[in-house]
């Protein structure tokens, strides 16, 4: 079948491949902003403290790493509709660990487990939207980002449910596992379709593009890792600098996906007048105003809410524009250019929060949250290179 299946040609297994992937992008969002609120708890349980707890964003973002780099190269074979199932069952496997991990090890394991099931996840929906959609992919992609969007926000609000009613951590995760294991059943009863390889020899790189893909992939480090750095640790700075108490202080982390989301939806409109580099500019000038209104929180509190919509609309379109930045400067190798830019997004999610948690005992949550803006200014003055060199 060539050109694009549109929905009314589609049988109801292939339209259940659809749904199985937007939930598996859901479930992707809802995992990684578990994570941030759900670690003080975790600390606690395993008998740790709330800094060496941060080791955990490196394990998750470790795991994450090298599934992508196992599964990019067997997304154009059948067998990706296997490893997308081991992959949803390995995550429901994860989750349900971190429930009943009752040492750091243990949590550690099941977390590693997670995020490298995690990231076959959230490759193998990208691959058969591609081969669904074909000349429509673009759009299709965008609307399946959202769903991962708008599980991210969702996260926070299950836990505060969860710590509003008594319970803890644990029961979100048990919940999450449960959801995990439906996709894979789903999954078994769909029917994506075949891998589409493309034919015809790869043209080489120009030499003089070499910089400003490097510029590209260390926009993608910083700003992953900072953002993993805010939506890790808002919660702890909520509870601990401002005194909310936690079923408060998880909404933070939900305002700041939602706005995060929101900012994406915007910048649909915004580049149809502003350049990606120009985009990316303005969205973390934003982000950096957020960041002090955050600190100026600890002196007047509707400040921090504030702030925190702020980055999350600023951060938004940055993740998804640095990926049109590659495309821009390598079209014909924009496949590679873009795996590149996640691998580069990981690694800065492996580091930075683990950087950040470190740091606590000297300059305390605040101190480490006021961090933030070292790599929001790096990441404004590549901006600046590339949008001359673009």
């Amino acid at each position: 079948m060539t050109g694009v299946i549109f929905r009314q040609q589609m049988t109801f297994r292939q339209r259940l491949a659809v749904a199985v992937c937007y939930a598996a992008m859901f479930m992707l969002g809802l995992t990684i902003s578990l994570l941030g609120p759900s670690l003080p708890g975790i600390a606690e349980r395993t008998g740790v403290t709330l800094p060496q707890a941060g080791f955990l964003f490196t394990l998750f973002s470790g795991g994450s790493i090298l599934a992508t780099l196992l599964v990019a190269r067997l997304n154009d074979h059948p067998i990706r509709r296997w490893t997308f199932l081991a992959g949803a069952l390995l995550m429901a496997a994860g989750l349900w660990s971190m429930a009943n991990s009752g040492t750091f090890a243990l949590a550690g394991a099941a977390i590693a487990v997670t995020g490298l099931a995690m990231s076959t996840e959230g490759t193998v929906p990208n691959a058969v939207f591609m081969d669904l959609y074909r000349e429509r992919a673009g759009g299709a992609l965008n609307k399946l980002h959202v769903s991962a969007g708008i599980g991210s926000f969702v996260g926070p609000l299950v836990l505060a449910v969860v710590y509003r009613s008594g319970g803890d951590y644990t029961v979100a995760y048990r919940l999450a596992a449960a959801l995990m294991m439906i996709v894979a059943v789903s999954w078994v009863a769909s029917q994506p379709p075949p891998p589409v390889r493309a034919s015809g020899e790869t043209p080489r790189l120009e030499r003089t593009l070499f910089l400003p893909l490097l510029l590209v992939f260390a926009l993608a480090l910083f700003y992953t890792g900072t953002e993993q750095v805010l939506a890790g640790w808002l919660f702890t700075y909520g509870r601990d600098a401002l005194g909310l108490i936690a079923t408060v202080a998880s909404l933070a982390t939900s305002l700041l996906w939602g706005a995060v989301l929101v900012g994406r939806l915007l910048a649909v409109v915004a580049l149809r007048r502003a350049s990606n580099a120009r985009l990316v500019q303005v969205g973390l000038a934003v982000a950096f105003v957020g960041v002090l209104l955050i600190l100026g929180g600890r002196s007047w509190p509707f400040l921090f809410w504030i702030g925190v919509g702020l980055v999350g609309l600023g951060f938004g379109p940055i993740f998804p524009t640095s990926l049109a930045l590659a495309s821009d400067l390598a079209p014909e190798r924009s496949g590679a250019a873009g795996s590149i830019v996640v691998a580069s997004g990981s690694m800065g999610a492996m580091t930075l929060p683990l950087a950040a948690g470190s740091l606590i005992p000297t300059l305390g949550i605040a101190g480490s949250i006021a961090l933030a803006l070292v790599p929001i200014a790096l990441m404004s003055v590549l901006a600046l290179v590339l949008s001359r060199r673009i």
